[in-house]
């Protein structure tokens, strides 16, 4: 069993989507497709399908894309047990473990593809003229989906645990190619370091990004579905932060000065001039020679001094 949760549309495109009025009648035929439950609706026709959501959603005109749309796979192992009812059932069990009640809905059954698969059409607008709740409903859904598989002891597709095992794999290395990262073009080379390449959903009108998804070749996910940080907008707000934040930083940071050292090459001194420049230097030029002094003057006045005290010395035992 696997469940996804796809574009919100007008009633006129999904309703006309699931009973295949948009599609080729030789191919799918009445026999392709069924209803196999629903509340709240005339399901004689296609045309009274519509108005009959349409007269809830008059309650909130203003609520866009008013109808939700969801598709429920099953894998090829169940389909024995896949009657018309107990699809039914299962569909009834998952919408209400999402939280969308007290509203209209509409469960058609596909029956010209190679796997079981029904889909839900549900009205966003509840019957009291409310929005139906469906916050965090891609985390939910997958609990859900959890939950009726241990059940009733449905099959885990192949396809489905493999998602399941990835995705942790794909949060860390995103959550750590994030860090500080300033530019959408960053962000892509130290991923790609790490085996995932990132693409993005554009607009079909301006050609703008609106959403991320990432792949390492063998699986593609979207960045909602890893985790809710990760989507195109909250991403590319991070990126936008951290580049502010580095340009004030640099705004702020203390100028120094610009200093040019010119190197003039000099005479090598002697190893003693080297040892006196250092000891005056360490000592803070306690010595300081003056530019008119002469050793052999200085010696001469040191002998007079000590011939005078010489005679000092011999006047006082006289």
């Amino acid at each position: 069993m696997f469940a996804r949760i796809l574009k919100s549309g007008t009633f006129h495109d999904v309703v006309g989507y699931v009973t295949r009025q948009f599609h080729n009648p030789e191919e799918y035929t009445p026999d392709t497709w069924r209803i196999i439950g629903s509340d709240n609706i005339f399901i004689s026709d296609y045309a009274k399908m519509v108005q009959s959501f349409e007269t809830v959603h008059g309650f909130m005109p203003g609520k866009e894309n008013p109808a939700g749309h969801i598709s429920i796979s099953f894998d090829n192992a169940d389909a024995p047990r896949l009657t018309d009812e107990f699809m039914a059932q299962l569909a009834k069990e998952y919408m209400e473990g999402m939280g969308i009640k007290d509203t209209q809905y509409l469960i058609v059954r596909h029956l010209e593809t190679g796997h079981p698969h029904f889909h839900i059409v549900y009205n966003r607008v509840d019957m009291s003229g409310k929005a139906v709740n469906e916050r965090n409903n891609f985390r939910r859904s997958d609990r859900v989906v959890k939950a009726i598989k241990d059940k009733y002891g449905l099959t885990y597709s192949p396809l489905k645990q493999k998602y399941e095992d990835k995705i942790p794999v794909f949060k860390e290395r995103i959550s750590q190619a994030i860090y500080g990262c300033k530019s959408w073009d960053e962000f892509s080379r130290r991923l790609a370091c790490a085996g995932i390449e990132v693409k993005f959903h554009d607009d079909h009108n301006t050609g703008k990004h609106i959403g991320v998804k990432f792949t390492d070749g063998d699986i593609t996910v979207n960045g909602s579905k890893i985790d809710r940080a990760f989507t195109y907008r909250r991403l590319n707000n991070l990126f936008e932060f951290n580049r502010r934040q580095g340009q004030q930083q640099s705004d702020y940071a203390p100028t120094r000065p610009k200093v040019t050292v010119e190197y003039t090459p000099t005479q090598k001194s002697s190893l003693v001039e080297d040892v006196i420049e250092a000891t005056v230097g360490a000592i803070g030029n306690l010595f300081t020679l003056g530019p008119g002094f002469d050793p052999e003057e200085q010696a001469f006045q040191n002998a007079i001094k000590k011939e005078e005290a010489k005679r000092k010395r011999k006047s006082r035992r006289i």
